[in-house]
């Protein structure tokens, strides 16, 4: 008895660890909220078992779930807060890891949907948290074909703003990805493109925090796409996503977890009182 009950009020934990963990982060640009799911032990079956004579051991919880919903739409209305609408991550770079070698299998950058981004010093476009955002740079103003393209081809995004004699004027990122900058009273011209990623399980990838993860094997097959393009996402600029947690369904699943772990502590502590009853 003492076994079961405590699977109850561990189960109920786990919920509650995961739910603070939502509602702490309801407010943190491109996060996603998560979920638990419980199974329930059983005394093992015999063919001639009879359904209700199954008597539960306890409940388990199997693993936690992402939601991938699209969260809301928060107008920054900076030249380079970027949203993603539909599917698709930004694919980042940490400065530490730009000259690291990239042991076998593995992608050398994370993903994210975060896309409140800006120029440093040198013209990289970066992230919020300083990575390095990864695209394709253009030459002559055209950027290279994605079809079939590789993610070793991928490369840090720079603004030449150090090359041009005339100072930055404007920069934009268009829906399809295009980063769009004019120097003095020059014209506009093509920069780069910032490209989407897609996973054939994203529910996979590894949380790394900051709403930043990593692609692991579990993954699955990896896609990259220009947006707006089929399967992938378009962009919105001067917008970030929000997170897609709801503060009111967070806070119910709360109190009801809550009272699953007072329950079955109302429950041990009368199994520690009959058993004290039974022993004197």
């Amino acid at each position: 008895m003492f076994s079961i009950i405590k699977s109850g009020m561990d189960t109920a934990m786990q919920e509650l660890s995961m739910i603070s963990n939502n509602i702490s982060n309801s407010n943190s640009i491109g996060y996603k909220k998560s979920s638990v799911s419980f199974s329930e032990f059983y005394i093992g079956r015999t063919v001639g078992g009879v359904e209700r004579a199954l008597v539960g051991l306890g409940a388990n919880a199997e693993h936690t779930r992402r939601s991938d919903a699209q969260g809301a739409l928060i107008e920054m209305g900076g030249a380079l807060d970027t949203a993603i609408v539909g599917n698709g991550y930004f694919m980042t770079e940490r400065p530490a890891d730009a000259e690291a070698e990239l042991a076998e299998g593995e992608l050398g950058f994370q993903v994210t949907r975060n896309g409140a981004f800006s120029l440093d010093s040198e013209g990289f476009l970066v992230s919020q948290d300083g990575d390095f955002v990864l695209g394709l740079p253009a030459v002559a103003g055209v950027t290279a074909e994605l079809e079939g393209l590789d993610a070793t081809a991928l490369e840090k995004i720079q603004v030449p703003i150090e090359e041009s004699e005339e100072p930055l004027s404007s920069i934009r990122i268009e829906s399809n990805g295009n980063i769009i900058a004019a120097f003095g009273r020059g014209e506009d011209t093509v920069v780069g493109t910032i490209p989407l990623s897609i996973f054939s399980n994203p529910n996979s990838l590894k949380q790394l925090g900051d709403g930043k993860y990593l692609p692991t094997a579990l993954a699955g097959k990896f896609f990259v796409g220009i947006p707006n393009s089929s399967g992938f996402g378009n962009l919105e600029t001067g917008y970030v996503e929000g997170s897609n947690v709801d503060i009111t369904t967070e806070m119910t699943n709360m109190i009801r977890a809550q009272q699953q772990f007072n329950g079955s502590a109302r429950m041990m502590q009368t199994n520690s009182d009959m058993i004290e009853k039974m022993t004197r």
